[in-house]
């Protein structure tokens, strides 16, 4: 049970915003060594235990959000209650781990006597159920294997080929590799494994030398403005109108006229077309040339969480509506099952969108996207096929306390600029407020709410506009299926083959 917990806490650790990404390469090993001595009940438990423990722990940030913050916001709940909901919360983010754990105790034995097939087999399990731990309406991709090599620029580049998945398998495959050279008990294991974690970072450090600069040739690079809100969220949820309305005003007096402008996730937290807000905001647009992209709720053309345009002319008929919502914050999954959980809402509850709209502005392909639709890969993907030259994120971030929520969003917005091979920029509420190039690399970034405390922060960003289309973009998540026919084949055939 001990080598369990290790790993849960050394995987944790490993996720951005936490310790150090490099410990991913050992964070499994004592798991996968765990395993090889359990039996198919106590391997399974053990399997789910780990997950319970190592999400729980790389989203410590979501406590204080759930039995602090949101009580004393909205007042629908006791703190006590948030408490309890966020290892509830555990339990839906880690039910995947039975699966791996099942199959794994099951089947891993028939390859105990080649090195290498057991470690492919253990890999392509490990994938197959983080591809699937994803899926459906309380799917999430939290505290995925990927995410620690955010700063591992070398190796993150494969993302651009298979995505999440391709980064996850090498190292799930790294890990069980050296839990069987580990678990032969041969002499030489300490010089394998220092000599495997050796080459890994070696590769990454020459393959980080020879990522090109990106040159902003000033023919082709276009410019953003982004306005930083620094809104508390008892001022968002709970105060004046005309207070947001005041700040926003003086904020878009410093943009340049002519700009195409940003502003974070839910900026109103009602529908302004039709009302003096949306009247004030158009005026100003005129005024000053600009064209804003601005995110307020819609509640009588479907209740989304979405973003348009507000310019001279109005607000834009096309939209950008919210894809992934947060389940029970914003949309109550299985009602009959879950309803007792209803008094989690924020606003209310939001019917998803299903379009990946790109506004064209001048000769600009904006691609959109709100929160923590950055967590999956399809919704930026989308927008990249749809056309998108630079992707964006809204997002309100002001729910959290602590730096380490705010950095592991921003590092799924790093992950989807290397997959797609775009600029992405990310405008968040009290930040983190960023431009992240092709290759992963943050040029430029604002000061946090903690850091500067000011209403606002504008500022304007550099980008290239990039039409092609990468590996992943084009075929998305085609490594799943392969590893879904290896390990039916493994799982089939495994004692006859091998």
């Amino acid at each position: 049970m001990i080598n369990v917990l290790l790993s849960a806490v050394l995987t944790a650790l490993s996720m951005p915003g936490m310790l150090w990404g490099g410990l991913i390469w050992i964070a499994l090993v004592p798991l996968f060594l765990e395993l090889n001595r359990s039996n198919l009940v106590s391997g399974t438990l053990k399997s789910f235990l780990f997950g319970y423990i190592y999400l729980l722990l790389a989203h410590y940030w979501v406590f204080p959000v759930l039995s602090v913050n949101v009580p004393e916001v909205l007042n629908s709940f006791p703190p006590f209650v948030g408490g309890m909901t966020f290892f509830l919360m555990g339990l839906i983010m880690a039910v995947s781990f039975l699966g791996f754990g099942f199959i794994y105790s099951l089947y891993s034995k028939k390859f105990q006597d080649s090195l290498l097939l057991k470690s492919v087999f253990v890999a392509t399990l490990y994938t197959i159920f983080e591809y699937l731990r994803g899926l459906g309406p309380l799917g999430f991709t939290g505290g995925r294997l990927s995410d620690a090599l955010v700063d591992q620029k070398g190796l993150l580049q494969l993302s651009s080929l298979g995505g999440p998945l391709l980064l996850i398998f090498i190292v799930a495959f790294v890990n069980a590799l050296i839990a069987a050279r580990v678990g032969e008990r041969r002499r030489g294991r300490p010089m394998f494994v220092v000599t495997l974690l050796l080459a890994i970072f070696v590769i990454n450090g020459a393959v980080e030398r020879f990522i090109p600069v990106v040159d902003f040739d000033p023919e082709y690079s276009k410019e953003i403005v982004a306005i930083q809100t620094n809104f508390p969220q008892s001022i968002k949820y709970n105060g004046s109108i005309q207070e947001t309305l005041k700040v926003v005003e003086e904020a878009l007096e410093e943009v340049p006229d002519g700009s195409i402008v940003v502003l974070p996730e839910a900026t109103f937290m009602n529908d302004i077309r039709h009302n003096y807000v949306g009247k004030e905001l158009i005026d100003i647009c005129e005024r000053k040339q600009i064209e804003l992209f601005i995110g307020f709720p819609t509640f009588n053309e479907g209740t989304h969480n979405q973003i348009r345009v507000v310019s001279g002319d109005g607000f834009s008929s096309e939209s950008y509506a919210k894809i992934k919502l947060t389940p029970f914050a914003e949309f109550l999954p299985w009602p009959r099952l879950f309803g007792v959980f209803g008094f989690l809402r924020f606003l209310d509850f939001f019917t998803p969108g299903n379009e990946y709209t790109v506004f064209t502005l001048n000769d600009q392909r904006i691609g959109t996207q709100i929160c923590f639709d950055s967590y999956y890969s399809s919704i930026s993907r989308g927008l990249t096929k749809n056309g998108s030259f630079i992707l964006i994120t809204s997002t309100n971030d002001g729910w959290f306390s602590f730096d380490s929520g705010l950095n592991y969003h921003l590092s799924k917005s790093v992950i989807r600029a290397v997959e797609n091979r775009r600029f992405v920029l990310q405008v968040s509420n009290t930040g983190i407020t960023a431009l992240i190039d092709p290759y992963g690399r943050i040029i430029k970034s604002l000061p946090t709410a903690k850091e500067k405390n000011v209403d606002f922060l504008v500022s304007t960003f550099e980008y290239l506009p990039l039409a092609g289309q990468s590996f992943y973009t084009r075929h998305g998540d085609w490594l799943f299926y392969i590893l879904l026919i290896v390990a039916l084949i493994m799982i089939v055939f495994g004692g006859i083959l091998f």
